[in-house]
């Protein structure tokens, strides 16, 4: 069963992309100018840039073009799975040059390809002479040209000079070695199958541990956030409660001041208290006429203050009938 599932999507590719049509590729990176050196037009087989989902194949890409490619100079960017084709090797040539931000992209039409290189070029950053000589090993590429649209010069395979076989020719050449490859036995399809397996797993298993360290590296970030915002407000309340206690140490000594200032001269029975009354007036009244008080009673008031329930009005009190003071305090 598993050597017919490995033979299945072995002859999957063939079946989809034997008679697709070719793809144009370029690529390019950033040099320490802030220029932009890039490849010529590459002319690809359709499915030269297919990675390990099957993305980047001819099929797919006007798929793509058909839904997004609003714009002529509109290509698809690409990037790569297997780091020996055509987006890889460009990939370890521009890090050799200090470059690790590749980009390269995909079109299914020249003419897209040509409009691209047009309206980068109005930017004035594409260097056109740097990285004209660049060629890949083994990737697909079935001609080269500059960005005229003539054939440019330089081996296009390796081994492969641009005088030798046409693209043709080269094409015929790669479907019959195509056609006579090796027909695998069961225990090669099996370790084929575990291998691709195994390595398809481990990409997801990289890919998957990225996202739990960035949800972790989020989840710590907001956790220190949190703590910053309530320690923040912890200083506020504990500054706002230092305000308070500081306003109420005024207050009661400003209190005590006008307590001394208005003690009555000459008046040793006087006593400092208070009064309370369902309103200010009533407390006042209170403390001459109410309960415990004489029309012998005097009252010198020094403050007054309502409390939510009712009003305390606080002050010297005093008896002026022979002697002492009055017995209620």
């Amino acid at each position: 069963m598993r050597f017919k599932i490995a033979a299945a999507l072995a002859a999957l590719p063939l079946a989809t992309t034997a008679n697709a049509a070719n793809v144009y590729a370029a690529c390019y990176y950033q040099d320490d100018l802030g220029n932009l050196p890039v490849t010529q037009l590459f002319t690809l087989k359709g499915d030269a840039l297919r990675d390990y989902y099957g993305e980047w194949t001819y099929e797919k890409n006007k798929v793509w073009e058909e839904q997004f490619a609003k714009e002529p100079w509109e290509v698809r960017g690409i990037s790569g799975y297997y780091d020996y084709n055509f987006v890889g090797q460009f990939a370890k040539f521009a890090e050799a040059r200090g470059d690790s931000h590749s980009s390269c992209w995909v079109t299914t039409s020249r003419d897209h390809a040509l409009a691209w290189f047009s309206k980068e070029s109005a930017k004035g950053r594409l260097d056109t002479a740097a990285i004209q000589d660049w060629r890949p090993k083994n990737a697909g590429v079935i001609s080269v040209s500059d960005w005229s649209g003539n054939p440019a010069g330089g081996a296009v395979e390796a081994g492969v000079e641009a005088d030798g076989p046409s693209p043709r020719e080269l094409e015929k050449s790669a479907t019959d070695s195509t056609s006579k490859r090796h027909k695998m036995t069961n225990a090669e399809a099996d370790a084929k199958f575990a291998a691709d397996k195994a390595e398809y797993e481990k990409k997801l298993a990289e890919q998957q541990k990225q996202v739990d360290d960035f949800k972790r590296a989020q989840d710590e970030v907001a956790r220190k956030k949190q703590e910053q915002k309530l320690a923040a407000e912890r200083a506020a309340a504990d500054y706002q409660r230092q305000l308070e206690a500081h306003a109420q140490t005024v207050r009661n000594q400003q209190l005590e001041y006008e307590k001394e200032v208005a003690k009555p001269a000459g008046v040793p029975n006087a006593i400092y208290r208070g009064f309370w009354g369902p309103d200010c007036a009533a407390a006042r009244l209170s403390a001459t006429q109410g309960a415990g008080t004489s029309p012998s009673t005097r009252y010198k008031e020094v403050t007054t203050m309502p409390d939510g329930r009712g009003c305390l009005s606080q002050g010297w009190w005093w008896s002026v009938a022979g002697g002492g003071t009055a017995t209620r305090q």
